[in-house]
């Protein structure tokens, strides 16, 4: 828990514990939890930031300075941001790979279409590569072989 000039601390006794909790100083009230939703508005800043390649200590600083947050809050957050981010990956990457697929035939078909054979062989060339048609494979007993995935 990072201290601010306006921060003190209560000991509550709840249950037989002692609990140190952060409190306002103002009126000695314990400070409220934040809303999903303003958790869910601060990851989707930190998703910005590590997008644009911001490094941990700076959107420590920037949490610390706009949302008076902690360290070790400001990495829970930042584990959501990347986990949200991860997320976003694995759902489109079928997508992904349609969408490319597509334009790469686009491309294509409009190459043969100017008769520009060289667009069209690079073209080819990257949808096999896409597709993994060219793939060598390595066997266990030293020999390196072509393998086609190519049925006959």
């Amino acid at each position: 828990m990072s201290l601010k000039k306006n921060d003190c601390f209560t000991t509550c006794h709840i249950a037989g514990k002692r609990e140190k909790t952060k409190t306002n100083e103002l009126n000695k009230q314990p400070m409220q939890k934040s809303s999903k939703h303003t958790v869910n508005q601060r990851v989707g800043s930190i998703v910005d930031m590590l997008m644009v390649g911001q490094t941990r200590s700076h959107i420590i600083h920037y949490g610390s300075e706009s949302w008076n947050v902690g360290e070790r809050q400001m990495d829970k957050y930042i584990a959501k941001a990347r986990k949200l981010i991860e997320g976003e990956i694995v759902k489109n990457l079928e997508y992904d790979y349609a969408k490319a697929i597509k334009r790469y035939e686009g491309l294509y078909g409009r190459a043969m279409e100017k008769e520009d054979y060289k667009l069209a062989l690079s073209v080819n060339k990257e949808i096999t590569n896409l597709q993994g048609l060219n793939k060598v494979q390595v066997e266990h007993s030293g020999n390196i072989e072509f393998i086609s995935n190519i049925p006959e």
